[in-house]
């Protein structure tokens, strides 16, 4: 069997991996426009935040494409899929394929603002070159502008936070910041060490232009201007469809490549995972685009296996997990945001309530939780968690109650292990106080 990926990030590498496991004699070929592949598209803001010293610290050790036998074409942009022929053109070459998959990933979206000119105004991607051009001129300068204050733009704004920068300012749209996964009420605490940090938080912000000057760029505000050395927009990316359109693919509403349950294209040779495919959520089965290495990598191995034993796995959709580390800070969620569901007619309950990690003689931290229930059904449909202390155990264990629609009585119920120096379980003590409010 001959199998062509397009595409080298995580959905790719996943694929071809297990592809690998499953067949040891399939012909299996990579194509990227990259001319670095190999490494953690995650770490990107730490290089740029100086914990991780050098660029070479973030590539995985060995070669695993070799290893695997599997032929990397780098620097090789496909121009073409000629379904009919099932071949692809790829740097003016021409490869047969019996089954191929796209991981075309996402590219950075920059809203249309009067005044934009390409000069000193940055994107980041999953392209190592990205972060490699952005690090480049962090040190030249001491004033920046991040527009969107979604995870990328928040790391960002750390980044130059700890590198020194005089002006940091972080501007959005919304009226919080991580609004994808945090709640206005949720959001305030972080927003307010960051202010306490440096950052000037500009929310609700409506950019009307920019403008150039002598080196300098000029934010313009219906109140105010601001001044600064360069612009960093994390505004949001968009599936990289281009070629799948091109290909005659199936787009959805969402903007990203159509599949069904096995992650099949509307051509059943040709898989999509990653970035690029629409997902959709396990609450409500609502389509959405997910974009997550950790979502490339499941994706990948679903769309592999499915490709070698014959649609075996159907995948089961997200629950739109999400964590991260702000000045000492764990963020996470799970699900939808109170705004979300309502936004999608859900008649929901939310508790927020305050809990500690372990008792005080242990080191104890606050750990603030909001929980999001379905009033009828009594089941969670989001989770939002704050706190100085782990919580990646929180979050798995309410992803899966999500995902598995577990009651909120019998989640109050579930033998969790404790210990006064460990502590127990996070959010049994949210679980039942939301419990009384919807008279459970």
């Amino acid at each position: 069997m001959k199998v062509c990926i397009i595409g080298g990030g995580a959905g790719g590498r996943s694929a071809s991996g297990r592809i690998r496991q499953l067949d040891k004699q399939a012909q299996i070929d990579i194509f990227t426009k990259q001319s670095e592949v190999g490494y953690a598209p995650c770490e990107l803001p730490f290089v740029l935040r100086g914990n991780i010293v050098t660029w070479e610290d973030i590539f995985y050790p060995g070669d695993f494409f070799n290893e695997r036998q599997i032929n990397l074409h780098i620097n090789t942009e496909v121009t073409d899929i000629l379904r009919e022929e099932k071949r692809i053109i790829a740097g003016g070459e021409s490869y047969d394929y019996d089954k191929a998959i796209l991981s075309l990933g996402a590219v950075p979206s920059i809203p249309p603002i009067p005044g934009l000119d390409g000069k000193n105004e940055f994107t980041l991607s999953t392209n190592i070159a990205d972060g490699r051009a952005l690090g480049a001129i962090i040190p030249k300068y001491s004033r920046a502008a991040v527009v969107g204050a979604g995870a990328i733009g928040l790391e960002i704004s750390l980044a130059l936070l700890t590198r020194g920068y005089q002006s940091v300012y972080l501007l959005d749209i919304l009226e919080n910041i991580l609004p994808a996964s945090l709640d206005k009420d949720m959001a305030e605490k972080i927003e307010g060490v960051m202010r306490e940090k440096g950052v000037e938080l500009i929310l609700s912000a409506t950019v009307s232009g920019i403008r150039s000057d002598r080196g300098s760029k000029c934010i313009i505000l219906p109140d105010r201007e601001l001044e600064v050395d360069f612009i960093f927009f994390a505004t949001g990316v968009r599936p990289n469809v281009e070629l799948a359109r091109k290909g005659g693919l199936q787009i959805g509403s969402t903007g990203a490549i159509a599949v069904n349950q096995y992650l099949q294209t509307s051509d059943p040779d040709i898989y999509a995972v990653g970035d690029c495919m629409e997902n959709w959520d396990v609450i409500m089965g609502s389509k959405t685009r997910r974009l997550m290495v950790t979502t490339a990598g499941i994706t990948g191995e679903v769309a592999a296996t499915n490709l070698v034993l014959g649609n075996t796995i159907p995948y089961q959709g997200t629950t739109m997990t999400f964590i991260i580390e702000i000045l000492g800070y764990q963020v996470g969620s799970v699900g939808f945001t109170e705004r979300l569901a309502r936004e999608k007619g859900l008649d929901v309950v939310s508790q927020i309530t305050t809990t500690l990690s372990t008792r005080p003689k242990y080191g104890r931290k606050p750990i603030q939780c909001k929980l999001i229930a379905e009033r009828g059904a009594g089941n969670l449909v989001g989770v939002q968690v704050i706190s100085e202390a782990s919580i990646r155990g929180a979050i798995d264990e309410l992803a899966l109650a999500i995902e598995c629609k577990i009651p909120l009585d019998k989640l109050a119920q579930l033998d969790t292990p404790y210990s006064p120096a460990v502590g127990g379980d996070q959010v049994r003590w949210a679980i039942r106080e939301l419990m009384n409010k919807i008279g459970r």
